[in-house]
């Protein structure tokens, strides 16, 4: 696909130099870390033109790739022309080549941020705070001339360990005073927007957020939904996340009330590993089967599971809960904590660890309810952040409500939560 209008073949040597000059460097550095490639044969740069334009960290390997590439996909589905535009947070320009391998297949779409000498676009979409706060995108930014541009909020400001990410005011101030007509500032959740508000609070600086929230989108062709016909003991429940602190419960005693150890009706399988619990309680609890990320696909995963089980630590400032998400369309019910209600809405079934076999009890009790039940959620979940949703989105300027199911469903559905 040629995405150039022109291309100023005078300027090329510059970026040929820059790069070799760079990856000489880069030979004699540190190597970045597996799953990462060094020197892609990426797009040539240049001038160009594209009807979408995605511009984010490129590096990064977990769900920040996921939704771009599907992204990709569903636009170029849809008949645009779209380039990715790979601008790094690395101070080291030897590291501003550096992709995630998953970027490989479409490799001649992505062009580095240096490269472009000039870009315009109906429709830019720049996703990553801290990518927002670099001077490499301050720079981009005077090189993209964009109809529309949507800044997508993707990640909290703030990490598990209390340190900061990026600083909400700062990022409203930069946002507003991009040099482009038509400008968008959309968190990817409501807990994401609450977020905002809280920092904006007792400052000076106004808020720029959009109305409206831009999820992730995903595939939803890639998760057979596949509920099991009966819940019957042993059931196996679990979920898939990187094993950080800030993935789990904090308290030992909650841990295991949500992933118990030794019960013959329940069993545990993670995936993505559980050195932190190990660490924590000195030993694998019994009965849990733990996998590493890379044994199989998330795919083959969650069709081994009956139940998809979400609590990590309260310090957790989760952006989405894509996992939960792809858990959904997969047929399982997903159990959650209270404050994943603002995202997840009639989704999920929410409750405190201790309620969670309380929970899965009362949905074996009943295998029509709950085979009806999650029917209804898949196809919700496929309406609300499935590729179609995202040309919807882009082409009508909408909002993606909160999950709602009908009234019958969300009658069945309250029987199956905790009572008040």
């Amino acid at each position: 696909m040629n995405l150039e209008t022109s291309q100023d073949r005078r300027g090329a040597w510059k970026y040929r130099l820059h790069d070799r000059f760079w990856k000489l460097v880069a030979s004699r550095a540190q190597k970045p870390k597996p799953g990462v490639v060094t020197d892609p044969t990426l797009h040539a740069g240049g001038r160009l033109d594209a009807d979408v334009c995605i511009v984010t960290n490129c590096t990064f390997p977990g769900g920040n790739a996921v939704t771009t590439l599907t992204e990709l996909e569903a636009f170029e589905a849809a008949g645009l022309r779209v380039l990715i535009v790979n601008c790094s947070i690395k101070r080291s320009r030897w590291k501003w080549r550096w992709m995630s391998e998953r970027f490989l297949p479409w490799q001649d779409r992505v062009v580095p941020a240096h490269h472009v000498e000039h870009l315009t676009c109906r429709t830019l979409i720049a996703r990553g705070p801290r990518m927002m706060t670099t001077r490499l995108f301050e720079k981009l930014t005077h090189r993209i001339t964009p109809d529309h541009a949507i800044m997508v909020i993707n990640n909290a400001a703030w990490n598990e360990d209390g340190r900061p990410i990026f600083d909400w005011p700062d990022l409203h101030r930069r946002v507003a005073a991009l040099p482009w007509p038509s400008v968008e500032l959309c968190p990817l959740s409501p807990l994401i927007r609450a977020e905002s508000d809280r920092d904006l609070e007792g400052t000076d600086v106004t808020s720029r957020l959009s109305p409206r929230d831009w999820p992730p989108v995903l595939d939803e062709t890639a998760f057979e939904f596949a509920p099991r016909p009966r819940l019957t003991a042993p059931i196996t429940i679990g979920r898939h996340a990187r094993d950080h602190p800030g993935k789990w419960l904090e308290d030992p005693d909650e841990l295991l009330a949500a992933y118990p150890e030794g019960d013959p009706d329940l069993r545990v399988r993670i995936l993505g590993g559980a050195e932190v619990v190990e660490m924590m309680l000195g030993r694998t609890p019994d009965g849990w089967e733990v996998l590493p990320f890379g044994l199989g696909g998330v795919q083959d995963y969650l069709a081994s599971l009956d139940v998809f089980v979400n609590f990590p630590s309260p310090e957790r400032h989760e952006a989405f809960g894509r996992t939960i998400a792809e858990a959904v369309l997969s047929g399982l019910p997903v159990i959650l904590p209270p404050r994943f209600e603002a995202t997840f809405g009639d989704l999920g079934f929410y409750c405190m660890p201790a309620e969670v076999r309380g929970v899965i009890e009362r949905l074996a009790a009943d295998d029509p309810g709950r085979l009806a039940h999650l029917a209804a959620c898949r196809d919700l979940a496929a309406e609300l952040y499935g590729r179609a949703s995202l040309v919807r989105r882009l082409r009508d300027g909408g909002a993606v409500p909160k999950p709602r199911l009908s009234e019958e469903r969300r009658a069945w559905r309250s029987t199956i939560l905790p009572r008040p």
